[in-house]
C-alpha cells in the first residue's frame, strides 16, 4: 500500500510546500491584477491583463491539474483544443461585433438625448 503512494509522488514531482509556493506565486500574480485594474494604465491595461491570465492558466493547467506530469498525447490534444476553442471565439468575435458595437453606440446615443 505504501507502495503506491510513494509511486504517485514521484510520478508527480511535487512535495505538499511546492504546491504551497505555486499557490502563493498565484496570489501574488492575481494582487497585481488587482493593480492594474485600479490603475492608469489607458489601452495598456487589457493585454497586461490578458498576459497575466494565461499564465496563470498555464500553471494551474501545468501543475495543479498535472497535465506537466502526464502522456505527452494528453497535452497536445489539451492544446488543439484550446487552440479550437481560441480561433472559434475569435471568429465568433469578428463576426458579431459589429453588431455589438451598434448596440452599444445606439444606446449611448439613447442615454444621450434624454
Amino acid at each position: 500500500m505504501a507502495h503506491g503512494a510513494e509511486h504517485t509522488e514521484q510520478e508527480h514531482g511535487l512535495r505538499p510546500m511546492q504546491y504551497v509556493a505555486i499557490g502563493a506565486g498565484l496570489a501574488v500574480i492575481t494582487i497585481i491584477e488587482l493593480w492594474i485594474s485600479y490603475a492608469d494604465l489607458g489601452s495598456l491595461m487589457v493585454p497586461l491583463l490578458l498576459g497575466l491570465s494565461a499564465f496563470k492558466f498555464v500553471v494551474v493547467v501545468g501543475w495543479f491539474m498535472h497535465l506537466r506530469f502526464d502522456h505527452r498525447l494528453y497535452t497536445q490534444a489539451f492544446a488543439a483544443s484550446l487552440t479550437l476553442g481560441v480561433l472559434v471565439t475569435l471568429a465568433l468575435l469578428t463576426l458579431y461585433w459589429g453588431d455589438a458595437a451598434d448596440s452599444i453606440r445606439g444606446y449611448r446615443e439613447w442615454l444621450n438625448s434624454g
